[in-house]
């Protein structure tokens, strides 16, 4: 049972999901490509973006004592946090399907959780 999960086109994101075992092949950042075992990951999390208050008012006060006009909100961006083993990684989200994200996420920790209950 093969099922590949496209999160984004350009560039790519996926996730080809196999019985024992998944790969991640992300072209924006080609450090978490690889091939990993439901069983050596401890949690997936999934975070969706967020406005950063503690910079974006540091940006507004900032801006006021200058004058510049470069002041406003900032954004932390949508990620995927994959925690095994050995390290800990994060997948950035800019422009994917959160909704296949949120799959995902579940089902890598109903695996993981299956996986160790296995073993």
């Amino acid at each position: 049972m093969t099922k590949t999960v496209e999160l984004r086109n350009k560039p790519e994101l996926k996730f080809i999901l196999n019985s024992d075992e998944f790969d991640i092949v992300d072209s924006s950042e080609p450090k978490n490509n690889g091939t990993y075992s439901y069983a050596e990951i401890k949690s997936a999390e999934l975070n969706s973006e967020r406005t950063n208050w503690l910079i974006s008012t540091l940006s507004i006060i900032v801006d006021f004592l200058t004058g510049s006009g470069n002041g406003g909100k900032f954004k932390t961006k949508a990620n995927l946090i994959l925690k095994t083993e050995k390290r800990n990684f994060k997948i950035w989200l800019n422009d994917a399907d959160y909704g296949k994200a949120e799959k995902i996420t579940e089902l890598l920790n109903n695996k993981k959780t299956y996986t160790q209950q296995r073993l």
